[in-house]
């Protein structure tokens, strides 16, 4: 597949350029017309014509969700908090996943022997993996007042997948995926709030649309459900 079949739109969303990609062929193989994937659709159209509203973006009261981060504490209760997390499934772990399996595979197509290559290894996704719908995806809140870009959007097992890509070091891996469930979980949260404001009786969706969060590198990846974000409110533990 190449790169004209692809439906582009840039954004410059505070002093950041965002390039937004959809695979249009990969959505409707996988299905457009009912359920998730046609809520899915009808938001990603909004998009791509650019019909998204500017404020979430510009106004300086709206927090950037990769601005969240966890209270502080100390590095002992981070460890606790984590071990606790994986230990009760409420964080599933795993170095072998199609996403790690697939990020690996494109590095080496790439010739990229350090496997931490920036974000541009998401195009990869997007022509070659044909799970992967869209890049870059706007997303916002106005209950929340926050916005974002969601790196990378699948559908996998019949779950929207929200995906963020965090390249680093193998040791510092736990703790820059811990350090960075505030931000993944509300790109949950705000993409669980668009598909939910479909007309979702016409689409055939359940009252609540499937969605799971994922942060990954080359090393591993951490799965979690989107009303993560919503809990770690709760127990005031973000900031």
């Amino acid at each position: 597949m190449s790169e004209d079949e692809i439906v582009s739109r840039e954004f410059k969303h505070g002093r950041t350029s965002y390039a937004f990609r959809w695979n249009t062929s990969h959505h409707r193989a996988l299905g457009k017309d009912k359920g998730d994937l046609a809520a899915l659709w009808s938001h990603l159209e909004l998009v791509a014509r650019g019909k998204i509203p500017e404020e979430p973006f510009s106004n300086p009261f709206y927090v950037r969700a990769s601005s969240l981060r966890l209270r502080k504490m100390s590095s002992h209760a981070r460890i606790g908090l984590r071990s606790r997390f994986l230990r009760n499934g409420i964080v599933e772990e795993s170095i072998e996943d199609d996403l790690v399996k697939r990020v690996r595979e494109y590095h080496r197509l790439r010739n990229d022997r350090s496997y931490s290559s920036d974000h541009s290894i998401l195009r990869e996704f997007l022509l070659r993996d044909p799970a992967t719908i869209a890049i870059e995806v706007p997303v916002w809140s106005e209950t929340f007042q926050m916005s974002g870009h969601i790196d990378l959007v699948r559908f996998v097992d019949g779950t929207v997948q929200v995906c963020d890509y965090k390249p680093g070091r193998l040791e510092r891996t736990k703790n820059r995926f811990l350090e960075s469930l505030p931000q993944v979980a509300a790109y949950g949260e705000m993409m669980a709030h668009h598909l939910a404001s479909t007309l979702r009786s016409a689409l055939n969706a359940p009252l609540l649309p499937r969605v799971r969060c994922s942060i990954f590198d080359t090393h591993s990846s951490w799965h979690f459900g989107a009303e993560m974000f919503v809990q770690l409110r709760a127990a005031e533990l973000i900031e």
